[in-house]
């Protein structure tokens, strides 16, 4: 007779329809958990008066029992444009330390900074520095928002500069307010051409050579401050191929200077290959920027924006593999005229926000997939499962674009107490992240229904993988 610890590990039932098979064979371990981009959010949101709000705002982002439990944050170290233009976006004009050759402003970027500490109390355990632009003195356009025909926008004569520039705020970050970035990225989208003078946000294009040369001086920049605790993460394109095309052309000093691959998922679909590379470079790989949402205004209660996120998010995990799922901006200005970002705020006027649909898609995965997690595959395109070892939780997240439907979970892989019940999450039009009734689990798995156009999350406590399946 098998004990109340050995139920599970038996072949599956019969299910109303063919259960979903994990695939512990393609797992992956050492997820290090969910971020958010600080640009441009906190540089609006660190000045407001009504510390109250801007207190909420953090506590729903990284407070892991009252919000989202975000663990990563990604400080943008501003260029700081040309104070005689005026056309960055709200919050875009992020202020940049060195305003004019030869002169530093280390009270420059106040808000910012306020707004990576409150994360950092919050339980933020990983903070990346990102530059977006060299300052504005140093390019060729003599603006930050890029060069006039899109090309290479820093001039020749100052790489030496500009890694100076980036390494000297990591030092300072790390002497005067006890922050460590543990990786330092010189790049934004480097491959890009759509960096042009006029723009409304800060960007550089840099050619591969350039992209090179400028990761060796930032890595060298870094040595000779005794730096040792800041790595530096490259290339951040926006296409998952072009990450992979400028990893091959890097020659084997520059692949030596980079400590972490950083990429944003936009676009591209070489996501094996990148993983594959970054395996045999030996680098962790960061999926360090996606943002979804679309140009045009749609309602905070729209699920279109959520599925598309909760497909990214799926893909990414199931196929490229990162150590991190990186978000853009968590919080987009209300003004925008989109529904990209979790929560929508008041970039200008009145100091105000609320959530958007997407902020409880995200939390179908950020609360209950926590870092330390192993990501186990499913041979099913709309699901996903994670293993947290230390808690013996299992989490099964589903997407259901379609109308309601039950989904089966075969878990004879695993082995877990015959009074384990599963607790039910789901998001849908008309209801945000809702506990629904706890499910019970049978020696062959489980059954759930999934609401017609939902995300639906399911926990196991008390779940430990089976030896002898």
């Amino acid at each position: 007779m098998k004990s109340d610890k050995e139920i599970g590990g038996t072949q599956p039932a019969a299910f109303e329809s063919e259960p979903v098979h994990l695939m512990p064979e393609e797992a992956y371990e050492g997820f290090e958990g969910w971020g958010t981009s600080l640009a441009w959010w906190a540089n609006v949101l660190g000045g407001w008066k009504d510390k109250q709000k801007e207190n909420e705002v953090m506590d729903l982002l990284f407070d892991p029992d009252r919000g989202l439990g975000l663990t990563i944050v990604r400080y943008n170290i501003g260029g700081g444009e040309n104070p005689e233009l005026k056309e960055l976006r709200p919050g875009g004009d992020v202020p940049g330390f060195q305003p004019e050759k030869g002169r530093w402003d280390w009270e420059a970027d106040a808000n910012q900074r306020s707004v990576l500490q409150g994360a950092l109390k919050r339980g933020v355990t990983i903070a990346e520095a990102f530059s977006n632009s060299p300052p504005y003195w140093m390019t060729v356009s003599g603006s930050v928002t890029g060069a006039v025909d899109g090309g290479n926008n820093l001039k020749d004569d100052q790489y030496d500069a500009f890694a100076d520039y980036l390494t000297e705020v990591v030092k300072r970050y790390r002497d005067e307010w006890g922050i460590t970035f543990r990786t330092l990225d010189p790049l934004n989208e480097p491959s890009s051409n759509w960096w042009k003078k006029g723009n409304i946000q800060e960007g550089a294009h840099f050619s591969t050579d350039k992209q090179a040369l400028l990761i060796r001086k930032v890595a060298a920049s870094l040595a000779s401050k005794g730096l040792t605790g800041t790595g530096v993460s490259a290339a951040d394109d926006n296409s998952i191929d072009e990450t992979v095309e400028n990893l091959l052309a890097y020659d084997h000093e520059t692949l030596d200077a980079i400590s972490q691959i950083n990429t944003h998922s936009y676009n591209g679909s070489r996501m094996e290959e990148l993983r594959e590379l970054a395996g045999k470079l030996g680098k962790p790989l960061w999926m360090s920027e996606y943002g979804t949402g679309g140009s045009e205004p749609h309602s905070h209660e729209d699920m279109s924006s959520v599925q598309e996120l909760a497909e990214r998010i799926m893909f990414d995990l199931k196929v490229m593999k990162p150590a991190a799922w990186v978000y853009w901006q968590a919080v987009e200005d209300e003004g925008a005229g989109n529904n990209w970002g979790f929560i929508h705020a008041g970039f200008t006027g009145e100091e105000q926000y609320a959530m958007t649909k997407q902020y409880y898609g995200m939390a179908q995965f950020s609360k209950f997939i926590r870092p330390g997690a192993t990501i186990i595959p499913t041979d099913d395109g709309r699901t996903l499962a994670a293993y947290d070892e230390e808690r013996g939780r299992l989490v099964l997240v589903v997407r259901n674009e379609l109308s309601e439907k039950k989904i089966a979970f075969d878990l004879s892989g695993y082995s877990y107490p015959a009074s384990a019940v599963a607790e039910v999450y789901q998001t849908s039009a008309d209801r945000n992240l809702e506990r629904l009734d706890d499910q019970k689990t049978s020696p062959a798995g489980l059954e759930i229904t999934a609401a017609d156009n939902s995300v639906t999350t399911v926990v196991i406590d008390g779940v430990s993988p089976n030896l002898n399946p």
